[in-house]
Order: structure tokens, then C-alpha cells, then sequence
């Protein structure tokens, strides 16, 4: 009788023991992630995503459109184009061996005036061949040494990026006379541009800041 009571007991405990689950391996350590300073990435917690960021795309080829009704100069052997009132005249001479000049006028009688009336605006593209080309930098510098050899003050002086990301450097600058003049210089193609202007300022700063480079 105890044999048997024996032999039941074993067959009890072996049962118990294949029924019990296993015991879960505990997890692997693991080494803790780096922080910003170690690893100069930052850290995104577990289930977020990152903030996207804003792309902002800012069209080539366009220029907004002018406050004036206007016409454009086009010189295809330099290669630049540029916007003027329509009811302008323009006159165009040469400047030594070296250059041209084309004259924007807002009436055709202030050509060779000294001074210009009130209300009239007068506007000078100039193309230069310059050595060394493509060096808007040290054209800009031979043009400010000479302005302060002459004794003209510089007012204002700015780096404006034209259309098609054509580089500029435009001033105001103020003649001994007390006149003053806005210039921009640019480098189109091999040579130089530069354009002045007098009278409406802001008009001139409009229609220099519409010169863009064009295929030849």
C-alpha cells in the first residue's frame, strides 16, 4: 500500500513540472544611447517621428512686375535685357574704343543737360571692356577710388542679387554739388555694365533692378 502511494506521489510531481511554464530569460543588457553631446545627433524617442521641415522654393526666371508700363532694351551681342517707362526715348553713342553708352531718358531734350528739370529722370547704360574680366570686385574698387579722388560721399551701398542670380553692387552716392546718383555695376557675360541714373531714384532703382542676362 505505501508502494502505491509512493508511485502516485512521483507521477503527481512529474506532471506539475511539465505543466509549469518556463521562466523567462530576462532581457539582454543593453548599452544606453548616446546623448547629444556624444554623438552630435539628437536623440528621438521611440514611436515619435521627426518635424518636418518647411521647404521654401523660390522660382528662378522672375521678376515682379514693374510699376510702370513698360518697354525693354534688349543688346544681344553683350547679352542683357532691361525694363523702362514706355514712353521714354532711348539713344544710344559709343565711349571711346572701349565701351558703348545708351541713354534712358524720360523726355528726349535732357540728353546733355547739366541739370536735370524737376520731374525728369535720366538713366546711362554703359558697357565697358575691362581688364581683368570677370572681377566685378575689382572693377567696384577702381570705381570708388576714382569717386574719392573726386570727392563724392557714398551714401548707400548694397548687394542686390538680379534675376537668374545675377550679382550686383549698387550705390547712392553724392556728388561735391550735393547731387546725388544711383549706380549699379554688374559683370555680364566678359564685360562690364554699369548703370547710373538721376531725378526719381526709386524709378532708377526699379529699372536697374530689372537687368538680367539673356542667351545670345
Amino acid at each position: 500500500m505505501k508502494r502505491i502511494a509512493l508511485a502516485v506521489l512521483v507521477l503527481v510531481l512529474w506532471l506539475a513540472s511539465c505543466s509549469a511554464p518556463e521562466p523567462t530569460p530576462a532581457p539582454e543588457a543593453t548599452s544606453a544611447p548616446e546623448s547629444v553631446e556624444s554623438s552630435g545627433m539628437p536623440i528621438i524617442p521611440v514611436g515619435s517621428e521627426p518635424a518636418a521641415t518647411e521647404m521654401i522654393v523660390v522660382p528662378e526666371g522672375k521678376i515682379p512686375a514693374a510699376s510702370f508700363e513698360s518697354q525693354t532694351y534688349v543688346d544681344e551681342t553683350v547679352g542683357f535685357a532691361l525694363d523702362y517707362p514706355a514712353n521714354w526715348t532711348a539713344t544710344e553713342s559709343m565711349v571711346g574704343d572701349r565701351g558703348s553708352q545708351t541713354l534712358l531718358l524720360s523726355t528726349p531734350e535732357i540728353a546733355e543737360l547739366a541739370e536735370l528739370p524737376a520731374g525728369a529722370t535720366r538713366v546711362s547704360v554703359t558697357v565697358y571692356q575691362w581688364e581683368p574680366k570677370n572681377d566685378l570686385a575689382a572693377f567696384v574698387e577702381v570705381r570708388k577710388t576714382a569717386w574719392d579722388a573726386s570727392g563724392f560721399t557714398i551714401l548707400e551701398e548694397e548687394e542686390p542679387v538680379l534675376d537668374l542670380g545675377l550679382a550686383a553692387k549698387q550705390f547712392v552716392v553724392q556728388t561735391p554739388d550735393g547731387k546725388q546718383v544711383l549706380f549699379l555695376f554688374a559683370a555680364v557675360g566678359d564685360q562690364y555694365l554699369s548703370i547710373g541714373g538721376e531725378g526719381d531714384l526709386d524709378l532708377v532703382k526699379e529699372i536697374a533692378g530689372r537687368l538680367r542676362p539673356i542667351s545670345k
